[in-house]
């Protein structure tokens, strides 16, 4: 499809999202704010509550303005009221990007591509794997709902205007002319000193075990809270919960375990709220049920714990073994197995040297490899690309247009 309406020096960029918050780090904090910084003049377009005005104007935050709906849960309330709706507030901006990042604004990316605008598709997740494994469908229909998908993102990959990938195996499914892949490594300056915005707590003082993010059952919500239970060697120690927990059904299960009562849960945090939680931190956990969507993903939080320099208990899956145990920053573990779970939290608050050591070398490891400067360029690639703004217009071809440098 043409792009039918050139757009003018000063390129305007509408990010869209019916599911993330203002908060989230990948979209505002990473995306948004690295655009803005380049030259763009830069939207966020989202259903959150905590920012709509009673005259409709958006709110500006950090360079950008945030452009809220009120939020509706639910996907049928999103599909058929909240994507409508966020698409026509979009298209009152005229902007000249406008970049979605959840599969069920497809349909409005079409549109808008059909209406001769540029769209972007940010795809977070292997969509097709992911939804192989979401319990609340029949299983009978997940294998058809999944070919549906994969078919809807192969028009996607090919109607919008470029397509950034979260993970090389997403990549892997979109057109490579068309498509950059953007991991989601830490923010380094985020966590630089360890301390959050509060005085420094001592590495051997601290008694907290992290675990920032969506809290969903697959992501072993109720496991972690068993296995801080068995760690009887050090009672002090607590399981600090940050982020949205999936279901009401999740937070009853959770809360009727015995161990809740070593739980502090500090609900939705936003960026300053998780700094705090870590530096509060021995340990963090990132553990995953051993299900195809997961074997292959790039946990934020896993680059967060290492970027704030505490070692880390992961699944032992190969992708984070490789980064784990390569980097010397933390244990692996079965992630359902509670007593190698517990077991392995034991250990670091019994060694709290050798601990100390692992939190330094993931620190290390994310200065050196896993931080976001890298995937900064490779976003600003893919807009010099489709809508350069005067600066970037004025560059070497070579830097505008170049072949993706080799990672490490």
């Amino acid at each position: 499809m043409p792009d039918r309406h050139p757009q003018p020096a000063g390129i305007a960029v509408a990010h869209l999202t019916t599911t993330h918050t203002a908060d989230d780090a990948r979209v505002f904090t990473k995306e948004c704010l690295s655009l803005a910084r380049g030259g763009y003049d830069v939207s966020l377009v989202i259903p959150d509550n905590r920012f709509v005005t009673a005259d409709g104007r958006p709110v500006r935050r950090q360079d950008v303005d945030i452009v809220a709906l009120a939020r509706k849960d639910g996907l049928v309330k999103r599909l058929r009221s909240t994507m409508p709706a966020l698409v026509l507030r979009a298209l009152r901006l005229k902007a000249g990007v406008y970049h979605i990042h959840d599969p069920e604004l497809i349909p409005g990316g079409l549109l808008l591509r059909l209406l001769g605008k540029r769209v972007i598709y940010d795809v977070h997740e292997d969509l097709p794997r992911d939804i192989l494994t979401r319990t609340w469908l029949p299983p009978a229909l997940r294998p058809g709902i999944a070919a549906v998908a994969e078919a809807v993102e192969w028009i996607a990959g090919r109607a919008m205007s470029g397509v950034v990938a979260a993970t090389p195996t997403i990549a892997r499914r979109f057109p490579r002319h068309k498509t950059v892949l953007v991991q989601n490594f830490a923010l380094f300056g985020e966590f630089a000193d360890g301390s959050g915005d509060g005085p420094a707590i001592p590495f051997a003082e601290r008694g907290g075990v992290a675990f920032a993010g969506s809290i969903c059952a697959d992501r072993c919500a109720v496991e972690m809270i068993d296995a801080v239970e068995r760690v009887t060697g050090t009672p002090q120690a607590r399981l600090l919960l940050a982020g949205p927990i999936e279901s009401a059904g999740l937070r009853e299960r959770m809360q009727a375990r015995p161990g809740w009562a070593r739980v502090d849960y500090r609900g939705q945090t936003d960026r300053a709220g998780v700094q705090r939680l870590l530096a509060e931190s021995r340990v963090g956990l990132a553990l995953y049920y051993p299900t195809q969507n997961y074997l292959d993903t790039q946990p934020v939080k896993l680059f967060e714990y290492m970027a704030a320099g505490i070692p880390v208990i992961t699944a032992d899956f190969p992708y984070h073994r490789g980064i784990v145990e390569g980097h010397g920053c933390g244990l692996c573990v079965p992630p359902t197995d509670l007593d190698a779970v517990a077991t392995a939290i034991q250990w670091v608050f019994d060694h709290p040297g050798e601990a100390e050591a692992m939190g330094r070398r993931g620190r290390e490891a994310v200065l050196a490899h896993y931080n976001w400067v890298n995937e900064e360029r490779e976003l600003m690639r893919l807009y010099n690309r489709i809508a350069p703004t005067p600066a970037q217009t004025c560059l070497p071809a070579e830097l505008v247009c170049g072949e993706t440098k080799s990672r490490s």
